[in-house]
């Protein structure tokens, strides 16, 4: 049961960050750009689209998206500490056994830092994997970066908020 969780976690860690499909970007905080220049703030709402694209891509196509947003070497860390790839992040989907009903991205924060970009933000998530409920709130962060002209995840990590307590 903690494996299954821990598997389904680690497909999950990599759309956390992504979720933005209903996204409330309005309330994200955006630092200044770097060296007084607008291009930070483009790319902080270039990797905002990302993000909420990678969702919709995600929830539509399944592990077709996983090749449209994650880089070849990306490593994903699930809630359970469990460290995945791009290979293992196509099976979970593809196999049918991670489902995702809806997501919504919250608190999204985008640091540009030349080619290299990090987001932070809340996805609350609704889902299953091998039939078992993942559903509630994830805190999460993803790394992106600029390689040949297109933006890419190269890591992306997620953590279960508790709830009461």
């Amino acid at each position: 049961m903690r494996h299954a969780l821990a598997i389904a976690f680690a497909g999950l860690l990599f759309l956390s960050l992504a979720a933005g499909q209903d996204a409330d970007t309005s309330k994200s905080t955006k630092p200044k750009a770097m060296n007084g220049s607008h291009s930070g703030s483009s790319i902080q709402n270039q990797i905002e689209k990302l993000e909420q694209d990678w969702a919709q891509a995600t929830m539509k196509k399944g592990a077709a998206a996983v090749d449209e947003y994650e880089a070849d070497d990306i490593m994903t860390t699930d809630p359970g500490g469990r460290v995945t790839d791009k290979e293992q992040d196509k099976k979970d989907l593809s196999s049918g056994d991670l489902k995702f009903e809806s997501m919504e991205l919250t608190d999204l924060k985008v640091h540009v830092y030349g080619n290299t970009a990090v987001a932070t933000g809340a996805n609350t998530l609704k889902g299953t994997y091998k039939g078992q409920d993942i559903g509630g709130t994830y805190r999460f962060t993803d790394t992106w970066v600029k390689r040949d002209g297109k933006w890419r995840v190269v890591s992306s990590q997620a953590t279960k908020v508790q709830q009461g307590g």
